[in-house]
């Protein structure tokens, strides 16, 4: 992995809390979501006629991402219904960096050196350490961490699925943007069906969080699925995932979410598995 390719993942993971921080900011999230999901899927229909067809070894994986981004986008939705920003979002993400450690060594055969191993147990428990940020007795904390557990493990699916994908694709922007296109219109579909009467009056109220959040959305991604064509899947997930640091100061500093002293610890267990990702580019 280049200096490049780290930069870009690391600026992908702040466009990726700011997008959750507008969902969570807004009146109606299921709503909200499937804007942010209709504003990407224009972005990928716009697009995908000017670009080559993804190779046709690529589409099982692509349509597997989509049914996937569903699940993932479904779990996220009931997880701030009944979570907070700086709980949900930690769990969520730090689940899928330790399931892809796995699957990427036990079944798609990557190499995984010690450091990386130490990176992204690093990045992951700094990640948990925000699962509990206040006391809360277990009947009203286990749902949201329910939500929050079954979303990670859906972002590691879809991970998996598209970082196989786009090695198959022969072109990543193809990849990302045909994966746009279509994964807007089973939520889409979902929403309707559930809020067909209140609809038009919900995306008039949440349009400023859906459009900037779709654009953002789009873009974290791309840079994703992008950069793991050059460096391991689960060493771009754990990466990417530094972003509950930023997801976590914007709940306390936006949303006024408690916090705790634990935060800083996260921060820096965090930032240091980032920086030994990559320690001989950064020295």
């Amino acid at each position: 992995m280049t200096f490049f390719v780290l930069s870009m993942v690391l600026f992908s993971a702040f466009m990726h809390a700011s997008w959750n921080l507008f969902v969570k900011q807004s009146g109606d999230h299921l709503v909200t979501m499937a804007t942010i999901h209709l504003v990407t899927g224009a972005i990928g229909m716009i697009a995908v006629p000017l670009l080559p067809l993804p190779n046709v070894e690529s589409w099982p994986y692509l349509l597997a991402s989509v049914v996937l981004h569903l699940g993932y986008q479904l779990f996220l939705v009931k997880a701030y219904v009944h979570g907070d920003l700086g709980q949900v979002y930690p769990i969520a993400r730090g689940t899928s960096p330790l399931l892809l450690g796995f699957v990427s060594v036990f079944w798609i055969g990557e190499e995984l050196t010690f450091q990386m191993m130490l990176a992204i147990g690093l990045i992951s428990l700094g990640i948990f350490s925000l699962m509990f940020r206040k006391t809360l007795s277990m009947r009203h904390s286990l749902r949201p961490i329910y939500y929050a557990l079954a979303t990670g493990s859906f972002i590691a699916a879809y991970t998996l699925a598209d970082g196989l994908g786009v090695r198959s694709s022969g072109n990543a922007a193809s990849y990302v943007l045909w994966l746009m296109a279509l994964e807007c219109w089973p939520l889409l579909g979902i929403t309707v069906f559930l809020r067909k009467r209140a609809i038009i009056r919900s995306i008039h109220q949440n349009w400023k969080y859906a459009v900037p959040g779709g654009i953002l959305s789009v873009s974290a991604y791309g840079i994703v699925v992008w950069a793991m064509q050059y460096a391991p899947i689960a060493l771009v997930s754990a990466l990417r995932e530094s972003s509950v640091v930023i997801a976590a100061l914007m709940s306390i500093w936006v949303l006024k979410e408690e916090t705790t002293a634990r935060h800083l610890l996260s921060t820096l267990m965090v930032a240091a598995g980032v920086i030994l990702a990559h320690y001989e580019v950064l020295i």
